[in-house]
């Protein structure tokens, strides 16, 4: 996706924006350091994916987040961090973006709005301040939303 570098789209299907997507958290998983953040829409299509970021997570140096509506019970969660968005910005897009592991050259991002069942509209981005830019609204608006278990205990 190099070449592809701030790339708009206008319709991408599911199965476009799952390889787009797993260039991204290759990336992360290769470089072995710093955050991944991925929006799942709902707990229910997180709960789909768990496998995979835990995997991601196990990385000691990589710190997953992982974003999701209230909507379909949660996983079972043991290397990540899951924020519960009530907003219909985090029901209505797909993103996934990492901050490089301190190398600017391996910071990416795609955003993407869901316009129709299945249909998503947005961009990809390899430039740092862009990527760095998402990464910063992500943790200021939803930081602080973690999931807990019944002791209060982050999952």
């Amino acid at each position: 996706l190099d070449h592809l570098d701030e790339t708009m789209f206008t319709s991408y299907s599911r199965e476009d924006m799952v390889a787009a997507s797993r260039e991204i958290e290759d990336r992360a998983w290769r470089v072995g350091d710093g955050e991944l953040h991925a929006g799942f829409q709902t707990l229910d299509v997180l709960t789909g994916e768990a496998d995979t970021y835990d995997l991601l997570g196990e990385k000691e140096r990589l710190s997953v987040h992982a974003y999701a509506a209230n909507e379909g019970d949660p996983p079972d969660v043991e290397h990540y961090t899951v924020h519960v968005g009530e907003t219909a910005e985090i029901r209505e897009t797909w993103f996934v973006a990492y901050d490089g592991g301190g190398y600017d050259d391996a910071k990416c991002a795609l955003l993407a709005e869901e316009r129709a069942p299945g249909e998503f509209f947005g961009f990809w981005s390899y430039d740092p301040e862009t990527v760095d830019y998402i990464i910063d609204y992500l943790a200021e608006r939803y930081g602080g939303s973690e999931q807990t278990d019944d002791g209060g205990a982050t999952v």
